[in-house]
Parts: C-alpha cells; structure tokens; sequence
C-alpha cells in the first residue's frame, strides 16, 4: 500500500506545483510509527536534494527533537503538499489538492498522535480558525482513537522566545515518557 501511495504521489499532475518541483516528497521515517509529524511544506532545498528535512531548518528541527529525547526513528515527517512551493506562499488548492495522499498516510500509519507543526496543519487538520498560539501543546481529539498536537512551526523556532522553546521540549518529552 505504501508503495502504490508513494508512486501516486510521484507522478501526481493535481496542482500547478507538479510543474516547478524537481521531487515529489512523500514524507520520511517509520512508516510504523506512532507518531506523525505534518508539517507545512517542502523548501526548495529539499526538493533538489529530495528529503525532507534535509534543509537548515529542517535539521535545527530535527536537532531540537532530539534535545527533547524524542527517538525520531519512531516517528515519520510529511508535509501538507508533497511538491516545493519554490519560496511562493502556499495556496489553498495545492493543500487540496494533496489532502487525499495525507489521508492515506494517516490511514496506512494509524498513527497515536499527530503533530501539526504551525498553522496551515493545523488549521488543515483541526478545521478552526483559533490563534494557534492558543492550541499549541492542547490535545484534540481526531478520527478515532488518533490525537492531535498543535506545535509552533519549524521556522519560528528560530525566533521563538526560550519559554516557547521550553514548553514544546515539555511537550515532546511528555509523548516520549508515555513511550510512544
């Protein structure tokens, strides 16, 4: 099932980002995992090098997993849309048009917990229009038993305030204590 996904997603024609993108990204880690990360989207660095996270924000986030004791080869990272943007905003239809491979990584993984990593996630998967500095941390409950974790995104750790950095290293070492 995972193969057939990935290969849809690889030649997918669903949105004008197919056009620019040198990858087509499905996502990275355990596809096991317990935990899912779903981020926003896929910089113009990783798609040239065709990973993800495999940019400087992307391992500063990974570093910052990792100071949090988070075991990051139990988790899997994806993103809203599965092509880079190429530095242009995100539109509304590519997130769209990419919702349906997200749903099937959500059905295949069957994942404990999502971590909705900023606001286009968030918003996306929760359907709200709270200020997300509000949810960030909160548990909400998803299709059945998953959970959702609103987090900031991985761009704004970089400015983010040390309180801010403490509480999402709380709420990260919090799931790895629960030994997900």
């Amino acid at each position: 099932m995972w193969n057939d996904l990935e290969m849809e997603i690889g030649i997918c024609n669903r949105c004008i980002l197919e056009k620019t993108r040198k990858n087509a990204i499905p996502g990275k880690g355990n596809k096991k995992a317990k935990i899912l990360f779903v981020m926003d989207s896929i910089s113009e660095e990783e798609d040239s090098r065709g990973e993800l996270l495999g940019d400087k924000k992307g391992e500063y986030f990974k570093k910052f997993l990792e100071y949090s004791r988070l075991n990051l080869s139990r988790c899997y990272f994806t993103t809203l849309t599965k092509c880079s943007s190429h530095g242009e905003l995100i539109e509304k239809e590519n997130i769209d048009a990419c919702h349906d491979f997200l749903i099937g990584q959500i059905a295949l993984l069957n994942p404990e917990y999502i971590i909705a990593v900023g606001e286009n996630p968030i918003k996306k998967l929760l359907d709200t229009k709270e200020d997300i500095y509000n949810m960030v941390g909160k548990v909400y409950e998803y299709m059945g038993d998953i959970k959702i974790i609103p987090i900031y995104d991985k761009s704004y750790l970089f400015k983010a305030k040390d309180k801010e950095k403490w509480q999402l290293i709380k709420i990260l070492e919090k799931l790895n204590e629960e030994g997900i």
